[in-house]
């Protein structure tokens, strides 16, 4: 009995320990053969970045789709074929496009997984292709958009050659065997090879049948081979979620050959001891020696599989390989491994790999990746690591810990790619699909992408942000002036200088020629608030693009027209919301720019009426349809002594349309200088007109001048050509100014003036009082008349600050020997009020109202009979 309780332990022992070596070996290739589908995993990986970057290919985009893809699959050895299926399961673009092409693809299983979202990615078992006549794996991952929708399938196939050459190159031990199957028990490679079975033959057996279906991960049983008809001890590993498993065999001849051994050992000592009881003692101490042994051989044994398993992990491949022990030190690398990082073997062995840290990564990132390793024995990742040559270097690390049969870890190997050429094709894809080419700022599409998720965070968080447009002003003329270059360098300092004034969290993009867009994100829960911080942000960016007028030697002002738009409302699109914001700096330039607008809801509707109008007015002149009307000024006997001339519009549809909607637009549009020009030539020759007829010779005409007329380049010489032109009487003639023209640039106004005046023409100052008047300025100009404004004019006699004010503007133009004269008187007692404190000249509907010519005549003609 005790001899048989030794025999059965020992036979338990050495069973135990070939299940032990078989569960090593097949770890190991297990581990390899998870690093291939990694490998095609990448591969799809990239595909569907290509995709996410490029879109879905479709007819245009089919060929650069698929030479993308050859040029991939080109440094890709381990995977046979890429390529693309649409969400109907049809074949839009393949590394070998001629030949699959509109192949469909929709009843397959790894499709139907796929589209239904079931897995994200998945591996089929092996199949036959007919156009490949040969068996292969079909590797998929699902492509989906921004928005979580599937638009198809990235789809790899690889070939069972890759595991068939890799298990024929591992070595094996006497009886020894190493196998992959599919779980259709179909062979897939075996070591040593078996004439009459061929890769992708099914094989009849059904121990092993049973063990699949029974589900677990890894299992162990010994039973007769269907290959070769010898009684194996089997050890059979799944390759986690692939349809791959790992089988292990070691001939029962081989492992009990030892045992058998000391079974005729045991045999003939017993038979030694039941005729000699004198050896008993012998014989026992003999057992102690021989558990001695057995025990020294299971350590030799344990050291030799240990070593085994580092050896086949470090098999020769297109990767960079690195193992090391449990503390981490170098114990190996392989050539790749050498090239990819600069240092030679010798140089790295003994050393910790934190050698090659390229100090982008910090603490956590460090403590998550050996977490990972330690609980689920791998990690693979993205990493930046330091060439020996000191540039950084973007790799594919894969990390798996190596255990011994008691679960005791003896090894790390680490696989390693160098992705820079990828990373660099990525970053060139990313620059030219999200940001501009000229100042290096985000573009519509990243600005769009980025404005529709601040408004998501927004509506969840409950603050306002703001949208910024920003138009240069004048862009053209720096284009058409300077050139295109000298444009492209102001809109790059322009870039530069608004990205200084900025917060990183905020986004700045150029939408393209000049304009530029700001998103302000989480400005404040109160929209009061809110919108005052964006108007000093306005002010901010207005004034740093002012600054950019260094770049330039010439005289050249830069200046910024801006449009702001609060994002305060969830249910807005985003493209309304940019709607809004181009329609504020639509606002801010017919304001006569630089400045900022806010968006007003009103403001649409009024914009739209402009632009309507300012089409319209752009065809006045061609169809004759600026007209001067004439309203009297009369002196104390009521007796008309001139006239100002005021232009009017006589539309076709609207009527007669006030000066107060079509005057702004003329000056924004910068058709006031030449409407301008053209109603003084046509008050100077009905100047000329009257100078012939005694009844109006001795009229006056005053006109108008605006202030953006007054400052143009060429506005004396302009005079001077009308003057030639119609040889009006001067004297008769008064051009009539406002304060707000020599607050702006009173030097250049006073030179102007007394270059006109030394012609022979007359100043008025019209609208005194309600400028920033100044008595400085009224000593200095050449001025002739000051001009009441009717703001005063109206509440008199009641209002007694009124009554003050305009008898002190009374009293300074007779102290300053000035003609005055009031506008806007309505009634007999304004009238008799003025007259009584000492103007004599007055203008009003009292009198008359502006008329038309013919009107105007007819009235002085009714007066003279």
């Amino acid at each position: 009995m005790l001899f048989g309780g030794l025999l059965l332990q020992q036979y338990r022992d050495e069973v135990a320990a070939a299940e032990g070596r078989n569960a090593a070996k097949a770890s190991v290739v297990v581990e390899w053969a998870k690093s291939v589908f990694s490998l095609s995993g990448q591969a799809l990986m990239g595909v569907a970045e290509l995709v996410d970057a490029q879109g879905m290919p479709n007819a245009e985009s089919q060929a650069s789709m698929s030479a993308a893809l050859r040029e991939r699959n080109r440094y890709m050895a381990l995977v046979d074929e890429l390529g693309v299926l649409d969400r109907d399961g049809i074949v839009v673009a393949s590394s070998d496009q001629a030949h699959y092409a509109g192949s469909d693809f929709a009843d397959s299983e790894l499709f139907t997984r796929l589209r239904s979202g079931e897995v994200e990615e998945a591996v089929t078992p092996l199949y036959w292709s007919e156009s490949g006549q040969a068996y292969f794996f079909g590797h998929g991952r699902r492509l989906i958009d921004a928005k979580g929708r599937f638009l198809g399938v990235a789809i790899a196939r690889v070939s069972p050659r890759v595991f068939t050459e890799t298990v024929l190159s591992m070595q094996i031990g006497q009886g020894e065997s190493i196998a992959l199957v599919d779980p259709a028990i179909r062979l897939i490679a075996r070591n040593p090879q078996v004439e009459e079975y061929a890769p992708g033959q099914r094989l009849v057996a059904p121990m092993t049948q049973a063990a699949l279906a029974q589900g677990e991960n890894h299992w162990s049983h010994i039973f007769w081979s269907p290959l070769d008809q010898r009684k194996r001890l089997f050890w059979l590993e799944r390759v986690d979620s692939y349809p791959l498993w790992v089988v292990v065999g070691v001939d029962m001849a081989e492992v009990l050959a030892g045992w058998r051994q000391r079974l005729s050992i045991f045999a003939c000592l017993w038979c030694l001891i039941g005729l000699l009881g004198a050896w008993g003692v012998r014989h026992y101490v003999r057992r102690l020696t021989l558990a001695q042994q057995l025990e020294k051989r299971l350590r030799e044994r344990e050291q030799a599989r240990a070593e085994l398993s580092v050896i086949a992990a470090a098999f020769q491949a297109n990767l960079g390989i690195l193992i090391t022990d449990a503390r981490g030190r170098i114990l190996r690398a392989n050539a790749m491994f050498t090239r990819i990082t600069g240092y030679s073997e010798a140089e790295i062995v003994g050393r910790h790999p934190r050698m090659f840290s390229s100090g982008q990564h910090d603490a956590l990132f460090y403590r998550e990746l050996w977490r990972s390793v330690r609980e689920q024995g791998h990690w693979e990742g993205e990493i930046w690591n330091r060439h020996k040559h000191g540039e950084l270097l973007p790799q594919w690390l894969a990390i798996s810990a190596v255990r011994d049969t008691q679960g005791v870890l003896s090894h790390f190997v680490a696989t390693v790619m160098d992705i820079s050429e990828r990373k660099a094709a990525e970053e060139e894809i990313h620059q030219l699909a999200f940001f501009d080419s000229v100042t290096g700022l985000a573009n519509r599409r990243l600005f769009m992408d980025r404005l529709s998720a601040a408004l998501k965070q927004g509506a969840r968080h409950q603050r306002f942000g703001a949208l910024l447009f920003i138009d240069i002003d004048h862009f053209k003329q720096v284009n058409d002036t300077l050139g295109h270059h000298a444009g492209d360098r102001l809109l790059a300092g322009v870039a530069g200088s608004l990205t200084r004034r900025l917060r990183e969290s905020d986004t700045l993009a150029r939408l393209g020629g000049d304009e530029f867009a700001v998103l302000i994100e989480a400005l404040d829960d109160d929209p009061a608030r809110a919108a005052e911080l964006a108007e000093r942000i306005a002010h901010k960016l207005m004034a740093a693009i002012s600054e950019t007028s260094a770049l330039f030697d010439q005289s050249l002002s830069i200046s910024a027209s801006v449009g702001i738009a609060l994002l305060d409302d969830p249910y807005v699109s985003v493209d309304e919301y940019l709607q809004r914001a181009d329609m504020a700096v639509f606002q801010a330039k017919a304001q006569g720019r630089d400045r900022f607008c806010f968006f007003d809801p009103e403001m649409q509707e009024a914009l739209l009426a402009s632009i309507r109008l300012e089409r319209d007015m752009r065809q006045a002149a061609t169809l004759d349809q600026w007209q001067l009307y004439y309203q009297p000024q009369v002196d104390e006997q009521g007796v008309i002594t001139g006239a100002e001339a005021l232009l009017r519009w006589a539309h076709p549809e609207r009527g007669v349309v006030s000066p107060a909607e079509f005057i702004p637009l003329l000056e924004s549009t910068q058709l006031i200088n030449d409407v301008g020009a053209w109603a003084l030539e046509r008050a100077c020759e009905q100047l000329v007109v009257w100078a012939s007829q005694p009844q109006f010779a001795a009229l006056t005409v005053s006109v108008n001048i605006s202030p953006m007329q007054f400052r143009e380049r060429h506005f004396v010489a302009r005079l001077e050509e009308i003057f030639t032109r119609t040889q009006v009487p001067l004297s008769r003639l008064k051009l009539e100014i406002t304060e707000t023209l020599l607050v702006d640039a009173p030097e250049q106004a006073r030179a102007t003036m007394s270059l006109l005046q030394a012609l022979g023409v007359r100043f008025s100052l019209d609208d005194f009082g309600t400028g920033y008047s100044s008595l400085a300025y009224l000593a200095q100009l050449p001025l002739d008349q000051l001009k009441i404004d009717q703001t005063f004019v109206k509440q008199l006699p009641d209002s007694r600050a009124n009554a003050a004010i305009v008898e002190s503007i009374i009293v300074l133009a007779q102290s300053l020997e000035l003609e005055v004269i009031a506008e806007g008187v309505e009634n007999v007692e304004q009238r008799a009020w003025l007259l009584a404190h000492g103007c004599r000249l007055y203008q009003g509907y009292y009198f008359a109202r502006p008329m038309a010519l013919e009107a105007f005549e007819a009235r002085i003609m009714r007066r003279a009979l």
